[in-house]
């Protein structure tokens, strides 16, 4: 009897060894996974670690700013209205350009020619006014996503605050005027900047949607 006490004594204390040995491997673990992080913290070039600089003082200023929670609330609902006014807008466009189509299917074997290049004006106009409202809903949701993601009213070049005055009359401004005329005279007024970098200010999952798109770090070829 008394060796059978001892014995469960003995596989008591081997059980209550068990978790120390774990707690210890978990601290090494840790220890050997802190350089890691380090390492990739290292990687940031002396230009992003600047930007990234940049963006938290500007994030800062806004913050700062007792009126702009207001201001972006402001810009919000202005951002919607344009949307609710353009998307009904878009679908009429469309539902005349299909009538349209169908119509002229339907005629096409008596048509006179100067008709037809008529026709063909008409319907390139529809389509060109339809890619500027599909550009202009593009641009309204991403800086709705700006305001979500809390990049809103920051320049995605320069990073400094867009003034309010140019906000108010263009919610869904990407850049600084200053900004914007050194983009266009590089690229061309019909040109629209987009951040490429999943991590850069303003960028959305929608990127390659937009055609005739350029971001200020590509490669002139």
């Amino acid at each position: 009897m008394a060796t059978s006490k001892k014995t469960t004594g003995s596989t008591t204390k081997a059980k209550a060894t068990k978790p120390k040995t774990t707690k210890a491997t978990e601290k090494k673990t840790d220890t050997k996974e802190t350089p890691a992080k380090s390492a990739v913290k290292e990687t940031l070039t002396p230009e992003e670690k600047a930007r990234k600089a940049k963006l938290k003082e500007t994030l800062a200023l806004l913050k700062a700013d007792p009126e702009w929670p207001a201001f972006l609330e402001a810009r919000k609902e202005s951002l919607l209205e344009l949307r609710d006014q353009l998307l009904p807008n878009m679908q009429d466009i469309t539902r005349d350009h299909l009538r349209s189509g169908a119509s002229n299917v339907s005629s096409s074997s008596g048509q006179h020619i100067g008709d037809a290049g008529s026709e063909a004006e008409v319907r390139d106009l529809t389509l060109r006014l339809l890619g500027k409202d599909r550009e202009q809903l593009f641009e309204i949701d991403a800086a709705l996503e700006r305001i979500r993601m809390g990049y809103y009213g920051i320049c995605e070049i320069s990073l400094e605050p867009i003034p309010k005055k140019r906000l108010e009359v263009r919610p869904f401004c990407r850049l600084t005027v200053k900004c914007q005329e050194e983009f266009e005279k590089k690229y061309g007024s019909y040109a629209s900047y987009l951040a490429k970098k999943s991590d850069d200010v303003g960028y959305s999952g929608l990127q390659n949607d937009m055609e005739n798109v350029f971001a200020l770090d590509e490669s002139e070829e």
